[in-house]
């Protein structure tokens, strides 16, 4: 009896999470799409001459170094190394990648402040967390993840 109550439960907590992750996700593509309300952020971020250039460029740096770092600790670590879990596994890329993820979310509210004020704060965090959180829909991540038998 109680084991059926804990597999219920965690069903229904896996659920709930996979439906945080959709709302976080849903959250932050429509403010990407939102923007100014004309122009989706990519088109300011881009275009616009009012966010702060350097922090822009250096944002998108800072961005697709945490992505390299990403797909390091989990495609080369835990895919093709085989490490069990890559995160534990003593690698300096994981404090790296906290530094990098703190240097994207700093850079872009700077880089956003003179458009949007304090709101760029709330958009900034928000994308990131919605970014973070689309991961569980991709395979081999979150719950999605695929435990291969070992021999």
């Amino acid at each position: 009896m109680s084991d059926d109550r804990s597999s219920a439960t965690y069903q229904k907590s896996r659920w709930q999470g996979k439906l945080e992750s959709f709302c976080w996700t849903l959250a932050a593509v429509g403010v990407v799409l939102y923007g100014t309300g004309q122009h989706d952020l990519f088109t300011v971020l881009l275009f616009d001459n009012r966010p702060r250039r350097l922090f822009v460029w250096f944002g998108f740096f800072s961005a697709i170094s945490n992505a390299i770092l990403f797909l390091y600790v989990y495609a080369w670590l835990g895919y093709i190394k085989g490490v069990k879990n890559p995160i534990s596994s003593g690698t300096l890329a994981v404090p790296a990648g906290a530094v990098t993820f703190a240097t994207t979310i700093i850079s872009f509210i700077v880089a956003l402040w003179p458009i949007f004020g304090i709101v760029a704060i709330v958009q900034v965090v928000v994308i990131m967390y919605g970014t973070v959180s689309a991961m569980d829909f991709l395979p081999g991540i979150g719950p999605l993840k695929v435990e291969r038998k070992r021999l």
